[in-house]
């Protein structure tokens, strides 16, 4: 039954044409904006200071990905109530936490997948332009290098379950991508800019998304968290998203 549940949420998935142009879109957003942002350091380049090869060439477009990542893990919990399909689905696998896990461990994997495609061709891709542009670029068997791309990968899964999880718990699909946007893009992004200096520093360290995204440098900073445990952080975040989900989805009504 769990291997049946499984293929029933992949079958859903990948009969609606517009989830796997999302997530192809998702790949386009990561690779082209981050070999433009690639270059353009490469170009500033002065060949003194820090220069993060790998990270610079998978932040830039991550950061318009992300967003397209998690809004699709959103769908993938709330559409089937927008469509009343989830009383269908209930019908099929009536325990609900079987049936919320096939969603989770179905979307996880294509998230990942698709995260480890986008990361190394951004990756790769990015490593030609800022050699093009005159600075160092980066290869994967230097220290730290294949473990920031493989975990940019690896945080793709992560926004991608957290959006599942907010798509389960608040059901709506505007109001969960909205909070969804806050929590990866707002608030880390912005709110450092408009906070306190103290407040700002901790939110930029300590913030799950910003922590997690730690496991894609290869230069160590002293004042923020390391790459695994920035990403044990932002994996914590997701399991207790998920947690209030399945306990949620089990108690209520469909």
């Amino acid at each position: 039954m769990r291997a049946r549940a499984l293929r029933a949420e992949w079958t859903k998935f990948r009969t609606v044409p517009s989830n796997l142009v999302t997530l192809a879109a998702a790949v386009v957003l990561m690779v082209g904006p981050g070999t433009l942002t690639a270059y353009r350091a490469g170009e500033g380049h002065q060949g003194a200071g820090v220069f993060d090869a790998a990270n610079i060439s998978l932040y830039g477009g991550f950061l318009f990905a992300q967003i397209v990542v998690g809004s699709l893990g959103v769908m993938v919990a709330s559409s089937e109530y927008a469509t009343g399909m989830i009383r269908t689905s209930l019908t099929a696998v009536p325990r609900r936490a079987r049936l919320l896990a096939a969603k989770v461990t179905m979307f996880g994997a294509v998230a990942l997948a698709a995260g480890q495609v986008a990361s190394f061709a951004s990756f790769l891709l990015g490593q030609v332009v800022i050699a093009a542009a005159g600075a160092p670029a980066a290869t994967l068997g230097q220290p730290g290098v294949l473990r920031a791309v493989a975990g940019m990968g690896v945080v793709w899964a992560l926004v991608g379950l957290v959006g599942v999880a907010l798509g389960c718990l608040l059901r709506e699909t505007m109001i969960a991508t909205t909070v969804l946007v806050a929590i990866n893009f707002i608030i880390p992004i912005i709110g450092p800019r408009l906070l306190p200096e103290a407040a700002g520093a901790a939110v930029t360290t300590y913030w799950p998304i910003a922590a997690g995204l730690r496991i894609t440098t290869t230069v160590a900073d002293p004042a923020r968290l390391g790459p695994w445990a920035g990403l044990g952080l932002l994996a914590a975040f997701t399991a207790l998203l998920l947690a209030a989900a399945f306990a949620l989805f089990r108690t209520r009504d469909a």
